[in-house]
């Protein structure tokens, strides 16, 4: 009998022996929607911004995308662009390294969904283009429909669909530390401003 086969017959042995004396299934607990008052939207850019965010409102994507073209610019920056009209100088394909990533400067994406509670935005792979643009870049900017800010987590956690992708996370502000002292830094580990740009 050969090393990986005693191995393996370990393994299945210890497996057979879990699988047999699982507990009881346990129904799980109804967890109630807490409703977070005030207008959401009015709530997102309160929190957004106490967490070192900023907020653009705008009515139309194309107002959005004007916007972008009159305040990013690309000289000596190199800036991604996840978003359709608006055109960025570092370009992805289906074999870019994301280590080349740390070279972005500037981030524009998408935001899936907002929270009014945390001022949070919901991204994924799909919606950011390449995830390693928005970590690595200086500036990130996010073009988010208003209607999609949900009042609460609780709420925001029931529209998504955790099932589908391998990647997403809420990004809530730049990223910061108080770790040491408690002194509030922006900008420790990613990038130093994000700018949520309000559709509608």
């Amino acid at each position: 009998m050969t090393e990986s086969t005693t191995t393996t017959n370990a393994r299945e042995r210890i497996l057979s022996r879990i699988r047999t004396n699982l507990p009881a299934a346990v129904q799980h607990p109804d967890v109630p929607l807490f409703e977070v008052g005030g207008d959401k939207i009015a709530n997102f850019i309160t929190k957004l911004e106490s967490f070192d965010g900023k907020a653009v409102r705008v009515a139309t994507r194309g107002e959005a995308l004007k916007w972008l073209a009159e305040n990013i610019r690309s000289d000596n920056r190199t800036v991604f662009s996840a978003v359709a009209g608006f055109e960025g100088n570092f370009e992805i394909n289906d074999y870019t390294d994301p280590h080349s990533a740390n070279t972005v400067d500037v981030c524009v994406a998408r935001g899936i969904l907002g929270v009014g509670e945390t001022g949070s935005v919901w991204v994924t792979e799909e919606s950011l283009g390449l995830a390693a643009c928005a970590l690595f870049s200086t500036d990130l900017y996010l073009l988010l429909d208003a209607d999609k800010i949900y009042s609460g987590l609780h709420q925001a956690y029931r529209a998504i669909d955790l099932s589908t992708g391998r990647y997403g996370s809420f990004f809530t502000g730049p990223s910061a530390t108080a770790d040491i002292e408690a002194v509030h830094i922006t900008g420790a580990q990613g990038e130093i401003s994000l700018t949520v740009i309000l559709i509608g």
